[in-house]
């Protein structure tokens, strides 16, 4: 199958074009680890022909008056092309985007890039610190918040929300043509896994040619990438495999599958791959506990089940079974959980239909 470059039109592409840009980079005069501070990036005022390194600095202190700094890495060719934003650690305990996004920029040292790409490599610092999925307040207050879920929030009534704001509308929001937002499962595993919109044929195109194994379509308005298709910029969720750990095979799927596509945006020089297509779906079904216990897999992920067929096994604190628990349907295992204790409600696994 031929996939052409993609072209983004329609009443999204208009209002793309009538978004305002974005003066300048504005440096504060800090510098941090030898890296100048920003604190709004512009990637069409920086120099081309050159690797730039920021620390970002978000908006809003801490409870002891400091500021949060994102490294950002800009990679400007220079030839004008296509604009890429690439981001990892929304969640910050999914180790696996870190490193690709790492590889990603070790492999286009030395390319004659036509174009630009971002790099975000560090989105939740504060949840980064404490090693947890979600940003975590420093205050007396801690409710953490899923920046996932309020990724172009206008408010800023609490600390997560003025982070995310900041970041969305000072780093992210005008610096990007197309986007990909990393993460993987939590607390469960995925394989090479999409959360895609196949309503938007740019969008399907594009998660096509990244070899995933299972290209989950839903719509959202408050993830990252969700956020971005709100105003024209073609954008997908890559899951990749497992958190807290370091998967290196999947690692450089995602690495060959980011390179195929600036590949195909003639952003560098190359041969485009047309990958096997994944399976494609908008049907999920959860498999979830209904006693506490320790849990057994009977099932690997992307494992064909038919309905009814064993996926788990629990067991009690005496070493009895307590429950088996069965496919819901016929499809596709995209989850299983990693640790295994489960409490009543704890989610088990995930097939798609």
């Amino acid at each position: 199958m031929t996939i052409k470059p993609l072209i983004w039109g329609g009443a999204l592409g208009a209002l793309t074009m009538t978004l305002p840009a974005l003066a300048d980079t504005l440096f504060n005069g800090d510098v941090i680890q030898g890296k100048p501070v920003i604190t709004r990036l512009d990637v069409d005022s920086l120099e081309p022909g050159k690797q730039h390194e920021f620390y970002f600095r978000v908006a809003g202190q801490n409870n002891a008056g400091q500021h949060y700094y994102l490294p950002v890495s800009v990679l400007k060719g220079e030839a004008p092309g296509n604009k890429v934003m690439l981001v990892a650690g929304v969640h910050a305990n999914e180790m696996n985007p870190y490193l690709t996004v790492h590889k990603v920029k070790e492999r286009l040292a030395g390319e004659a890039l036509k174009g630009t790409v971002t790099i975000v490599h560090q989105f939740n610092i504060p949840g980064l610190i404490a090693n947890v999925r979600e940003f975590v307040p420093s205050g007396p207050v801690k409710v953490n918040e899923n920046l996932n879920r309020q990724a172009n929030t206008e408010d800023t009534k609490t600390s997560g929300q003025r982070y995310s704001h900041s970041i969305w509308n000072d780093l992210l929001k005008h610096n990007a043509d197309y986007a990909i937002d990393m993460h993987t499962a939590n607390p469960t595993t995925f394989p090479l896994f999409a959360y895609t919109d196949y309503s938007i044929p740019e969008v399907k195109e594009m998660t096509r040619l990244f070899g995933v194994d299972v290209a989950f379509s839903s719509q959202s308005q408050t993830t990252v990438d969700g956020a971005y298709s709100g105003i024209g910029v073609p954008a997908f969720t890559l899951e990749i495999g497992s958190r807290d750990v370091y998967e290196p095979e999947l690692v450089e799927r995602a690495v060959d599958g980011t390179l195929n596509f600036l590949r195909h945006i003639q952003l560098i020089e190359g041969e485009v791959v047309q990958p096997e297509l994944p399976v494609e779906t908008e049907h999920w079904e959860d498999v979830r506990a209904e006693f506490g216990g320790f849990v057994v897999p009977k099932v690997k992920l992307l494992d064909k089940v038919k309905k009814g067929e064993l996926m788990f096994v629990q067991y009690d604190a005496f070493g009895h079974e307590v429950k088996q628990y069965h496919s819901p349907a016929d499809g596709v295992v995209v989850q299983i959980i990693q640790n295994p204790m489960a409490e009543s409600g704890s989610q088990l696994g995930s097939l798609v239909y």
